[in-house]
């Protein structure tokens, strides 16, 4: 009986909780959408690495989901109560995992450079560590090139920027 008085007690909030999400789900696919009919638009006819714009639709898409759905968790009076607890924790776990997933991270945020600043892209021959080859995948995680036999090297991102790299014609 406690649950149903609680539910009806705190159905305003539940209701903005709904409206939001929902919200924030209809945002963020129209924000989907149109982005990637603007890089469409934008590269017909060219032929242009869109790898970056795309990055940038992901990551838009991201902020308005982490947005939204924080922001729909803040109406509910139950993360109210708890969010300093919860904010503790989270930050004790994400140093933990930090410190655990360090190699990790350091390819991400690599990877995020090399797709920013793009030194090589797709279909470019470049050297590394004396390997030679074609590259055929550029991700956030590694840089994968083909070599003149078939064989296929993975290149972690983070080993990329620390190391040089030679761009071959």
């Amino acid at each position: 009986m406690q649950v149903v008085e609680l539910f009806f007690t705190n159905s305003k909030s539940l209701l903005f909780f709904g409206v939001i999400a929902g919200l924030t789900v209809l945002a963020a696919a129209l924000v989907s959408r149109y982005l990637q009919w603007l890089i469409t638009e934008k590269t017909k006819g060219h032929q242009m690495d869109t790898t970056s714009f795309v990055f940038l639709r992901h990551m838009v898409v991201a902020t308005i989901y982490f947005l939204g759905f924080g922001w729909a968790l803040l109406t509910l009076p139950i993360t109210r109560s708890f969010a300093h607890s919860l904010l503790a924790g989270a930050g004790a776990t994400t140093l933990i995992l930090g410190f655990a997933s360090q190699q990790l991270f350091s390819n991400l945020f690599s990877g995020i450079f090399l797709v920013l600043n793009r030194p090589f892209k797709i279909g470019d021959m470049i050297e590394f560590q004396g390997s030679r080859g074609r590259v055929v995948e550029i991700s956030l995680h590694a840089t994968i090139i083909e070599e003149a036999n078939g064989d296929r090297t993975i290149i972690p991102s983070s080993a990329i920027l620390s190391d040089k790299v030679k761009i071959c014609k």
